[in-house]
């Protein structure tokens, strides 16, 4: 049996740039036989088939042979404590939840989700959660670490690694983003706070729906870091693609474009056409002149004023960063957040907002440096979020807080 795709892909493949012409008489399209090419529907040559064996990579595992367990969180490690390359590798040595039901009974507060889907013309993103699992770091498992601005400990926040979701690498990236939604909304329906690590930027979309879903449409904010503005009017024949979500979004209405807030755009565009889209549907918009214009602490301030008050989902792209931090992505740009602003601004969101989601992406290890200094970026980006969600937590208002006991000096004689 063959059916047809989705809705939105039949749509999508409907926006072919140069659509075939089909020749009844000749039982062909563009001179080749339909027998020869069966993914054509014979009745509208833009229109794809896929084999019912398409979900194949989405099925879920029968697990009714399992050895039987409570719900809950576990350690696959044999040790009490130790270094990661003694232990076998999750995100950040947290413990494993495999079901909701495990997210519900560990009650966790953070679910780190890899993420796989490569929508990249310099391919390497669908391997970075399995980097960012094994990355050739000092730290400990299990999940610790004290914040050394804040002076919270991030291990009072339960967090737990939720496993990778399943991109198929051969499909349209388009229909890989139902599977995101599907596991983002157990993450989130499970009461705990999605944050994505790895793959390419067109997720983002599926974080939009599975929030929208949940919160209504336009409700959510969204923080959005990156060199590239990700809201490109061309539509390269599908409706979504990795630089194109945030104009779907707004333009469906899904996003409230009042709601979502750029910085560190630079690059080649927008151009005043894209721009003019943006004024028009009143996104905040933070290029990287105003941080050279008028400092980073005017501009921190101008965005967290924009962003007060509201439920907040985070999409940060690591090439929002200055290559010198993070060189390890595939459309590096020049300039950008230092990693210090990038830290900051984790840790103050962090703080000043419900953060409802996050994830961290466009992490190529194939293109990182020895030490893997986009990884190891990318993992204290996140943990600083968290830092500042914990101190939110336990009270502190301020974005923008230091403890006083990390500034003080002269053995505390000041």
């Amino acid at each position: 049996m063959k059916f047809s795709v989705s809705l939105i892909a039949l749509a999508a493949a409907a926006l072919v740039a140069v659509p075939g012409t089909i020749h009844a008489q000749e039982n062909s399209v563009n001179g080749i036989p339909f027998e020869w090419a069966p993914w054509k529907d014979p009745n509208n040559p833009n229109v794809l088939i896929y084999k019912d064996s398409k979900d194949d990579l989405f099925a879920r595992r029968d697990t009714s042979d399992d050895p039987e367990r409570q719900p809950g969180l576990f350690y696959p490690n044999r040790y009490v404590t130790g270094p990661l390359w003694n232990s076998i590798p999750t995100f950040m040595g947290a413990p494993i939840a495999m079901s909701p039901e495990d997210l519900v009974a560990g009650e966790v507060d953070v679910a780190l989700v890899g993420l796989s889907i490569g929508d990249q013309m310099l391919p390497g993103g669908r391997f970075a959660a399995m980097k960012m699992r094994s990355l050739t770091d000092y730290l400990f498992y299990p999940f610790q670490g004290t914040d050394q601005a804040l002076g919270v400990d991030i291990s009072e926040l339960v967090v737990a690694d939720y496993g990778t979701i399943a991109a198929n690498w051969m499909a349209d990236n388009q229909t890989n983003l139902d599977e995101v939604h599907k596991v983002l909304s157990e993450i989130i329906n499970a009461g705990a706070v999605p944050i994505g690590i790895g793959g390419t930027h067109i997720q983002s979309y599926a974080f939009m729906t599975a929030l929208g879903q949940k919160h209504g449409p336009g409700e959510v904010a969204v923080l959005h870091i990156d060199a590239h503005y990700d809201a490109y009017s061309k539509e390269a024949g599908n409706f979504v693609h990795n630089g194109s979500f945030f104009k779907l979004a707004v333009d469906s209405g899904l996003l409230d474009g009042a709601k979502l807030h750029h910085i560190g755009l630079r690059g080649s565009t927008p151009d005043y056409k894209d721009l003019k889209w943006m004024r028009e549907n009143k996104l905040r918009f933070h290029f990287q002149t105003e941080i050279e214009k008028d400092g980073w602490d005017a501009v921190l301030a101008r965005l967290l004023g924009e962003l007060k008050g509201m439920k907040l989902y985070v999409s940060f792209d690591m090439d929002g960063v200055d290559p010198a931090y993070a060189p390890g992505v595939g459309t590096s740009e020049p300039g950008g957040l230092t990693a210090e602003q990038a830290i900051q601004l984790m840790r103050a969101v962090g703080i000043q907002n419900e953060i409802v989601a996050a994830e961290f992406n466009e992490y190529n290890p194939f293109l990182d440096d020895a030490h893997q200094s986009t990884g190891i970026l990318m993992d204290r980006l996140a943990r600083s979020l968290m830092a500042g969600m914990q101190g939110r937590r336990e009270g502190i208002e301020d974005p923008l807080y230091f403890d006083p006991e990390r500034i003080l000096h002269n053995g505390g004689d000041n």
